[in-house]
């Protein structure tokens, strides 16, 4: 059973997938989602899971069908009310290693 995510200095969000599909979720309420379990369609643990990343602000349909895309003003919004500098997630491979 791996987490959901981790906190790097109190200042980096690293996760699988990405963000979420609402304004408003806290560090904590990642913290309390309930993990034993088989991943739902939606939901904390979905998103941390399958939601993606677009240059497009606001939310989108997910082209996977489940999670969500969130544009950078969502990345900023949740960082500012987090107070984290930086998200980083993992689910994608990139031809560079990296892409931001």
């Amino acid at each position: 059973m791996l987490p959901l995510s981790h906190l790097i200095n109190k200042k980096v969000f690293v996760t699988h997938g990405g963000l979420f599909s609402k304004d408003g979720i806290k560090l904590k309420d990642i913290v309390n989602t309930h993990r034993r379990r088989e991943p739902t369609d939606e939901g904390i643990m979905c998103e941390t899971l399958w939601s993606d990343p677009t240059d497009l602000n606001g939310r989108h349909q997910s082209k996977r069908g489940v999670g969500t895309m969130f544009g950078p003003d969502v990345t900023q919004r949740f960082c500012e009310e987090n107070g984290l500098s930086m998200v980083v997630r993992s689910h994608e491979v990139k031809p560079e290693g990296f892409e931001y």
